[in-house]
């Protein structure tokens, strides 16, 4: 099963691994609106991801951005509006329109209900699953060529 700008693939298995902050996809009217660079997006989001969900034969991978809906919080958080919402990032160069904001819950919406759907029918055949929600942790926050940040300020737990 193909869902636009997101893999969703019925391995036939209840063990499901989930990417949900793979994705750097962006769309043009939201990156018009944003003033965080790529870098930076990048710094947050959880490139390659999507490569590890290989460990179970059923999986999702998403490609859009977590800066354009976070997929990993409730609706009411899934589009950042202010610096608090992503660590105090600097996202959007005016606030954002209705309408954009309207697009991207219309995408966390459908990216739900595909997943309920896939897990609707996995608990059918086996009656439970298990899904690991796969991410990343970059301890270099300042760059691949920078030293490890302290721990103490950026635990991984």
């Amino acid at each position: 099963m193909y869902l636009q700008r997101c893999d969703v693939v019925d391995g036939l298995s209840p063990l499901i691994a989930v990417a949900l902050h793979h994705g750097h996809d962006v769309r043009p009217e939201v990156l018009d609106l944003m003033m965080i660079g790529e870098t930076d997006r990048l710094r947050e989001e959880d490139p390659y991801t999507g490569e590890l969900t290989s460990v179970a034969a059923s999986r999702v991978i998403n490609y859009v951005s977590r800066f354009e809906v976070d997929l990993n919080r409730p609706p009411s958080r899934a589009v950042y509006r202010r610096p608090e919402d992503a660590w105090g990032l600097e996202i959007w160069n005016s606030p954002l329109p209705a309408s954009v904001v309207r697009r991207s819950m219309d995408q966390y919406r459908q990216f739900y209900n595909h997943a309920a759907r896939l897990l609707s029918g996995i608990e059918a055949r086996f009656g439970r699953f298990v899904v690991f929600d796969i991410h990343s942790y970059n301890c270099r926050r300042s760059g691949p060529g920078a030293l490890p940040d302290d721990p103490m300020l950026n635990p991984d737990m």
